[in-house]
């Protein structure tokens, strides 16, 4: 029997919960959300509902509801309709959930283990409430009550480094209360060092109804009538109203998270409001200081020096707001460490805890009589052993991308793994669906996942811990970009055609975009519908649509803008003026759409015909670089393209941006892959100067295939990009370009290609039984590779 232990941190606005089994630790999503409204509802039956459920139900019958049951711990009873309701069944039903979920996962068996958290300042009379509400929930379980920063932190502690007899420091701004704690690592836990310190008026919901009043004294300006009523009418429609309108503000003070002002529909009063980022800083700018003043003053009480702080960990929903991260990091630079989402922090620590007790508890079995052992096992061969130059750091890895948070690993099976950056160790790991495409950016990650009933797209914090899940249409074909806090998802279904119908060999369909925040609780935008999009391909025998025919008005691959905060695609167009002759189409008028997409749903259109066709386009520092038909140009509007190199007919052409510097890599033929060069572009004198040319070896990788296995093998690191070529008898080389010239790095037998650089030097992914070509078949060894080491 599966044996499971759970950790849930029973808020005062929202609550959470994490699962623990097999020593990983998972957030359990609850209707589909990783925070639940710690809302609680007396329905007209007298049944206590908790959750969201109980939160819509404020809209209907809001003398009904209590959003913050936790307050209560400690009082006699709260009031629901007129009732007497004791703070321990509301708990009950509120951890209900969390169990539910629990025991669906795990085929109906309940937790082992239960541990459920509290503030550090709460004393024995009010945590045993919450003991008494677990054992009602789960009797079966052991349960515990620890505080919240020893929770927090020990979830902390198991991504950084924090040795026996280190300090931390904890933070915690939640919906209702702001707490301060120091403490000491000892023995794999936590021991809180001094006086905690706090502030009771501080929390995010004195932030929401400080919004509230701010968005309510413009609706007195504008809906002078409707806002009175809200204000004084005791009709329960105008209690809706108004709790509406709360949690309008609390949508808006999240959305000042990523964006620079918020603008919210008020139904009642048909009327926007809009607040600043400006004007929140202003409401609650005081109240940010004074939590700051309160933590150096714990820290300073419990005297503890901050050159042995470990870190500064923030936990709590509020804590994510910007104006916490700019105030604590003024006064304590990197020593403040935070999740995207802070609020799961604690749970996670929970589960943490709880799976080590369920461990502690199991007693090794001791046999009663002796028992013969057991053949040994056939010894493995060992692993070939890799070249001097190389340090294997992780098998079956696919994929790496590298932010300042992380070097990230998609790894066979489908699994993430994250790794620290310096010491290049496993962190974290993730077990996703079957992943099409993924991209990472420094505030968190996007994951495409071709799910059942229908695709999704997941966002990761750069801790690896699912923030959120869109679900995408059926599609055949997703693309993913992230920058900073935000992420794009391209999709589109694909239609084939080919000449049987008219049309060149190729596929077409709808493109749309999904944007979506990577940062705290930025909701989607909407999806924008970009135009249909087809892609010609070069008729390689009636069979895989792979290489662009380099001669048609072809879609391209979506990009990130270099220098701008946005990303770019071209469109394929067409249109069929008079249908088909003779099985040809007739009046067949193709055309390109450049885009432009930029965070916060704004596309820029640029329709282009011909004399030439757009292969590919790269906006560096403002500038359009773009390889056409005839070869590589610079856009430098309002003046006419320039042209840098030509094309020949054979081959293709493409820029990659590194820094500021700008070099362009060519094939002298397409099919089959023969030939390449690597060219700088100076911008100052504006001549392209050919670096190196090798007519009778081949690109790693293929510059016009649209196969994701077959990208071109080259990544940026600062001015310096690094690619990989074919070598002679079955070798790769990793070669190093700079705008003096290129260097040969590394050459191994089999496949090697550059992954990411690193501090310690260049991540390569190595596979000494594939055959350099034009793509990597199966998985390889990630390895550290020291330039002159």
């Amino acid at each position: 029997m599966v044996q499971w232990s759970l950790g849930v941190d029973l808020g005062t606005s929202f609550s959470a919960g994490s699962i623990a089994t097999g020593g990983r630790v998972d957030v359990l999503e609850v209707e589909g959300e990783r925070r639940v409204p710690s809302t609680v509802l007396l329905n007209e039956q007298g049944v206590l509902v908790a959750g969201r459920v109980a939160h819509r139900g404020m809209m209907r019958y809001p003398e009904r509801v209590e959003r913050n049951p936790k307050r209560y711990v400690g009082r006699p009873s709260m009031l629901l309709g007129g009732n007497a309701v004791d703070v321990k069944d509301a708990l009950i039903a509120l951890l209900k959930l969390f169990v539910a979920e629990g025991r669906i996962r795990f085929d109906g068996v309940p937790p082992s283990v239960l541990v459920l958290t509290c503030p550090v300042a709460w004393g024995e009379d009010r945590r045993s409430v919450l003991t008494e509400v677990g054992r009602s929930v789960v009797p079966e379980a052991h349960v515990l009550v620890v505080e919240e920063p020893v929770a927090s932190a020990l979830h902390y502690a198991s991504m950084h480094d924090v040795s026996g007899g280190g300090n931390v420091a904890v933070y915690d701004l939640g919906g209702g209360t702001f707490d301060t704690a120091v403490l000491v690592a000892a023995g794999g836990d936590f021991n809180v060092v001094g006086e905690p310190d706090g502030d009771d008026m501080i929390g995010g919901e004195v932030f929401d109804e400080r919004v509230y009043a701010f968005l309510g004294a413009q609706l007195e300006r504008s809906a002078a009538g409707w806002w009175s009523d809200v204000s004084t009418n005791p009709d329960r429609k105008y209690r809706a109203a108004a709790a509406d309108l709360l949690d309008e503000a609390r949508l808006a003070k999240e959305t000042l998270s990523a964006y620079e002002t918020a603008s919210q529909y008020v139904g009642g009063a048909d009327i926007d409001v809009q607040i600043s980022r400006t004007d929140l800083y202003t409401l609650i700018g005081t109240d940010i200081v004074r939590t700051a003043d309160i933590l150096d003053r714990t820290i300073e009480q419990a005297r503890i020096d901050k050159k042995r702080l470990a870190g500064i960990f923030l936990t709590g929903g509020a804590s994510r707001t910007p104006l916490v991260h700019e105030t604590l990091r003024a006064r304590h630079g990197s020593l403040v460490r935070t999740y995207d989402d802070p609020k799961i922090v604690v749970a996670l620590g929970a589960a943490r805890l709880a799976w080590s007790i369920q461990e502690r508890q199991r007693e090794p079995r001791v046999p009663t009589r002796p028992v013969p052992s057991p053949a040994p096992p056939p010894v493995p061969a060992p692993p070939p052993v890799l070249a001097s130059p190389l340090r294997a750091v992780l098998d079956d890895v696919l994929s790496v991308q590298v932010t300042a948070n992380g070097v990230y690993a998609l790894c066979e099976g489908n699994v993430l793994r994250r790794l620290d950056p310096s010491a290049l160790r496993v962190t974290r790991e993730l077990a996703l669906g079957a992943i099409v495409d993924w991209a990472a950016a420094d505030e968190g990650l996007l994951i495409a996942e071709i799910a059942s009933p229908q695709p999704a797209l997941r966002t990761l914090t750069p801790e690896l811990v699912v923030q959120s899940v869109f679900a995408l249409p059926a599609t055949t074909q997703i693309r993913t970009l992230a920058k900073g806090a935000v992420g794009w998802a391209f999709h589109r279904v694909a239609v084939p055609v080919d000449n049987s119908k008219g049309l060149p060999w190729g596929e077409t369909g709808g493109l749309a975009v999904l944007e979506v925040g990577l940062k705290g609780f930025v909701g989607e935008t909407a999806r924008l519908p970009l135009g249909s999009s087809a892609e010609w391909f070069v008729n390689e025998g009636n069979g895989s649509r792979r290489l662009r025919d380099q001669g048609s008005p072809t879609g391209g691959e979506p990009a990130l803008a270099v220098g701008s905060p946005g990303c770019v695609v071209v469109l394929g167009q067409f249109q069929k003026k008079t249908g088909m002759f003779q099985n040809t189409q007739q009046g067949f008028d193709p055309w390109q759409v450049l885009c432009t997409i930029d965070p916060g749903g704004r596309v820029r259109r640029v329709e282009r015909r011909p004399p030439n066709w757009v292969q590919q386009i790269v906006l560096h520092e403002s500038v359009w670089f773009m390889s056409t038909t005839t070869g590589l140009e610079i856009d430098a509007a309002p003046n006419p393209p320039r042209l840098m190199m030509r094309r020949s007919p054979a081959g293709a052409l493409r820029w990659f941006p590194a820094g500021r510097e700008m070099y362009a890599v060519g094939m002298d033929a397409v099919l089959p892959s023969r030939g390449w060069s690597v060219s700088h572009c100076d911008r100052t004198t504006g001549e392209l100067r050919v670096l190196l040319h090798e007519p009778s070896s081949a690109l790693l990788g293929h510059l016009t295939s649209s196969h994701p296995a077959e990208r071109p093998r080259m990544i940026a690191d600062g001015e310096t990009l690094w690619m990989g070529v074919a070598g002679d008898q079955g070798t790769s080389r990793i070669l190093r370009v700079t705008a003096d010239g290129v260097t040969e790095a590394l050459r191994e037998r089999g496949w090697i290609e550059p992954a990411a650089a690193v501090p310690g030097g260049l991540l390569v992914l190595h596979r000494p039984d594939a055959a350099p070509g034009p793509g990597r078949a199966g998985p390889a060894t990630l390895c550290l590779f020291t330039p002159g080491g």
